[in-house]
């Protein structure tokens, strides 16, 4: 049986996509932090160090050739598809496929054959090779892979690109683990490679997933474009059509990069002020390491959620604009921003409140609470960053959240050079910069949109609303853990609070009238059934 290509009558709503994106990225995500202790323990410090390695330097090349293509093809293609021109839509994806194999094949040979000289002369450790030459062929899947989900995005359908990404991530646990095991025996070189290896592994079986069902809907593809209109006499050229997607590449490209490498300045400017003020070389390593390594993780968890709403957010705001429809670009920036709110509030105050407890679930280092609850406020501006930064790239300027992550990049690394100098602060000044950088970058963003959208905030339903239910669920926390602390212990006290405060936080949120009955239109399959439940009892409003 032909199975359908993508159509706009069965695409997902972009908040649908955006869940659907965002669990896949949640489950990714936890599933990348897991994976590394069982592989620790099996590589031990120093085998963990080469394997690092080779991530350090595969993921800015990375970022470099193939980060921006995918939301290009996306913006491309639906911008295409709004005006009916399937032709032009195929033609732009195939155009772009094709540039985006060279893209990483070049990046891909350049990696492998410099792999050697990248290990002796920036490493400074032979031992490194193997893990960067086994990334290499990575860089060209992951390519290809990612055109291909440019493909599905255009078309707003988010499901397949969210299950590659879940199937590429289990193939790469899977495959890692078993290598780095079967190799230890050759020595933890050899052992790096193998477990760097599993990066490709996982690029394959992602890959796979996707060109499978294109190619079995190619007949329904080719059927719709021969029934399209003959190109016009002015139909986009190739040149133009690679021009511009270079251009919206790019920027998303230099986005994804400059994160990498403020953390890279941060390795260096961080444990040089924590000695500064007379921390010993090992315990600024260890202060750095919670900060890293332990609280930047779990301010990222959260952030899916926007991962997935921006993503969505690009075509999404492409087709509206390419339509004319200013309304509509409104509309989707306002429910974008909702979501954002109602997720980001819980979660700022819920990592603020529980830093050590959770921090001494997860870890066992509760310490390691200290950077994380100064990082909370992170959690929100990160957030709105991420939202607002995938309408401006759906309005075409893509120049303007890169421009913007710079600048607060730039604040980041002053202030974590003054603050983390401060004893009083410490590790904890270091913290605040980082908050203080997506601060910075956020609010720029919000500026950057309402000036070229001119969206209104609904403030009671956006903000207070939630933020009530948050405070009420804070209260919850604040006076709960102690004692169930005394009677449960940290581990289930804290599972306890976790479960009950997200419990307080949507049932005061219902009682408060924050929840619509159109706020259920994200949730594939059953947010109809809870919005009518929820409808039925009185407790969401239209």
């Amino acid at each position: 049986m032909t199975q359908q290509a993508p159509a706009r009558g069965d695409r997902d709503t972009y908040l649908q996509g955006a869940f659907t994106l965002a669990a896949a990225a949640m489950f990714s995500r936890i599933l990348g932090v897991v994976y590394r202790i069982p592989l620790g323990r099996v590589m031990g410090d120093y085998g963990m160090g080469l394997f690092g390695a080779g991530y350090t330097i595969y993921m800015p090349i990375l970022g470099i050739s193939t980060a921006g293509i995918n939301v290009a093809i996306s913006k491309v293609m639906a911008e295409k598809i709004a005006h009916s021109d399937e032709r032009g839509a195929y033609r732009a994806f195939r155009i772009s496929l094709a540039l985006l194999a060279v893209v990483g094949l070049v990046s891909a040979i350049v990696l492998g054959l410099g792999a050697h000289a990248i290990a002796d002369r920036v490493m400074g450790n032979p031992d490194a090779y193997y893990a960067i030459l086994a990334l290499a062929p990575a860089i060209f899947l992951v390519a290809i892979e990612g055109s291909l989900r440019g493909y599905f995005q255009g078309y707003q359908r988010m499901t397949p690109p969210a299950i590659s990404q879940v199937i590429e991530q289990l193939f790469r646990v899977v495959s890692v683990l078993i290598l780095a095991f079967a190799l230890l025996p050759r020595g933890n070189a050899i052992a790096a490679g193998g477990a760097a290896f599993g990066a490709t592994v996982g690029a394959v079986f992602g890959s796979l997933y996707l060109v499978i069902p294109y190619y079995l809907s190619r007949r329904d593809i080719g059927q719709r474009v021969a029934a399209a209109p003959p190109p016009a006499p002015d139909a986009e050229s190739v040149r133009s059509i690679v021009r511009r997607i270079v251009l919206l590449a790019v920027p998303i490209s230099i986005a994804a990069v400059v994160v990498p490498l403020f953390g890279v300045a941060d390795l260096i400017v961080v444990p040089l002020r924590l000695q500064a003020i007379g921390f010993s070389v090992k315990d600024s390593t260890r202060l750095f390491g919670q900060l890293s390594q332990m609280a930047m993780v779990l301010i990222n968890l959260p952030a899916v959620v926007t991962y997935g709403l921006q993503t969505s957010l690009v075509p999404a705001i492409s087709e509206a604009q390419a339509l004319g429809d200013r309304a509509g670009i409104r509309s989707k920036t306002s429910s974008g921003l909702r979501a954002t709110f109602l997720i980001a509030l819980p979660a700022m105050v819920g990592l603020w409140l529980l830093a050590t407890p959770i921090c001494e679930l997860l870890y066992r280092h509760g310490e390691a609470g200290v950077p994380l609850a100064a990082l909370s406020g992170a959690v929100l501006f990160l957030m709105v960053q991420q939202t607002t930064s995938g309408v401006l790239q759906g309005l075409g300027r893509t120049d303007l959240p890169v421009r913007n992550l710079i600048i607060g990049a730039l604040v980041k690394g002053v202030l974590a050079w003054v603050l983390t100098g401060i004893p009083e602060l410490n590790i904890r000044g270091a913290a605040y910069s980082t908050t203080a950088g997506f601060l910075v970058a956020s609010v720029l963003n919000v500026y950057e949109v309402y000036r070229h959208v001119g969206f209104k905030v609904d403030l009671p339903a956006t903000v207070l609303k939630p933020l009530g239910a948050s405070a009420a669920m804070g209260l919850v926390l604040f006076f709960g853990f102690p004692r169930l602390l005394l009677a449960l212990g940290n581990d289930v006290a804290t599972l306890a609070l976790v479960a009950g405060g997200g419990l307080v936080y949507v049932a005061t949120l219902l009682l408060l009238g924050g929840i619509r009955e159109r706020d259920f239109a994200f949730l594939p399959v059953i947010g109809a059934r809870l919005a009518r439940l929820f409808k039925d009892l009185g407790l969401v409003r239209e």
